[in-house]
């Protein structure tokens, strides 16, 4: 019956509203459906983590372990769930993380993800099959992001770097966490390889290698070569939340790769706090991994963070229905929220705090 519904919901407009949505238990059709659709090895690279998946099942463990606390008695009449990320105006704390061969799973990925249907923030991944410049121009009112690494070539990410800003990207995200590739042992049981085709690299060769090299110097020397923000992706502890202010960051990204990298790392949530309480009052703290319903975005939130990055989730109504799939898993964790904060009193963004949690 559930299944029946989901259908004809994705055959009108997805113009939902909070009757209209089961709530979570519609995102985990979309996940079945989208699964379902593909083969094993692409089901594993998209849903697995590193080694054992122990980070991987950490991230939602965090959350599901975190209760909230409502307060009642509040006027809730009428909600505002916008938020400035990076000076910029969003219509909820709710964004798009950057994830690589989006093509492997859905063929037009990157250019129905970057369609300005939802109005957030889109990272776009440097790994994409389609040029950081075709992305940027598909939907120039979409604020988008682009991903990138310190590569063995440092001419590379500079390059890099400055063809994003000349394409109107408004901020650099510097991932960090990943001098090497994780152990993802589905993928080499299942012969599964993700380096081909990545066109953003094509006029670089060998030197755009991610390097395993890379400090601190690094980040502010890629700080001083653009006029546009540079958020740090990866960071797990506030040791390196310091490191990566003092550096120069704008902003910080507290992920753990969705659990792809380091097996045993923290939770994401689980990080959060000390990070927040490192560098919160000067620069904004955002959060990925494990992100699955409108409660762990409140979640998030009440623990510090100004937005959180969605990934897999977007994949998945990839998978399902293209670019209407990406706006509806967008809309049910955006009227999620919505009703969550109703229910605990909390009728802007800034009036969720810690004391919900």
């Amino acid at each position: 019956m559930l299944r029946h519904l989901m259908t004809a919901m994705f055959t009108t407009k997805l113009l939902f509203t909070p009757t209209a949505i089961i709530m979570s238990a519609l995102l985990r059709d979309i996940e079945t459906a989208a699964n379902e659709k593909l083969d094993q090895p692409l089901r594993d690279y998209l849903n697995r983590g590193a080694m054992d998946d122990l980070t991987l099942r950490a991230n939602r463990e965090a959350f599901s372990r975190l209760r909230i606390r409502p307060r009642y008695m509040v006027d809730v009449s009428h909600r505002d769930l916008t938020v400035q990320v990076l000076g910029h105006t969003i219509r909820a704390p709710i964004c798009v993380s950057p994830f690589g061969l989006n093509t492997a799973v859905h063929s037009n990925a990157e250019l129905d993800t970057a369609k300005d249907q939802f109005g957030t923030i889109m990272a776009v991944s440097s790994g994409s099959r389609v040029t950081l410049e075709d992305i940027a121009g598909a939907e120039p009112s979409l604020h988008k992001w682009m991903q990138l690494f310190i590569y063995r070539d440092r001419e590379v990410t500079r390059d890099l770097a400055l063809r994003a800003q000349a394409s109107g990207y408004k901020a650099l995200l510097l991932t960090v966490d990943m001098p090497v590739l994780g152990l993802r042992y589905h993928n080499q049981k299942n012969n599964f390889t993700n380096a081909d085709n990545r066109v953003n690299y094509e006029p670089y060769g060998a030197g755009a290698r991610v390097a395993d090299n890379a400090t601190w110097a690094d980040v502010a020397w890629l700080k001083a070569q653009v006029d546009i923000p540079l958020v740090i992706k990866g960071i797990l502890t506030a040791e390196d939340a310091r490191l990566a202010v003092d550096s120069g960051a704008d902003a910080i990204l507290v992920s753990n790769h969705g659990g792809r990298q380091l097996d045993s790392a923290p939770a994401t949530l689980e990080a959060l706090p000390e990070i927040v309480a490192e560098v919160g009052r000067e620069c904004e703290v955002y959060l990925d991994g494990g992100v699955r319903s409108g409660a762990d975005v409140f979640k998030a939130l009440a623990l510090g963070a100004r937005a959180v990055f969605v990934g897999r989730p977007v994949c998945w109504g990839l998978v399902h229905s293209g670019s209407e799939g990406v706006k509806s898993v967008l809309e049910i964790l955006y009227t999620e929220l919505d009703n969550i904060m109703t229910i605990t009193g909390c009728p802007t963004v800034a009036s969720i705090t810690p004391s919900h949690n």
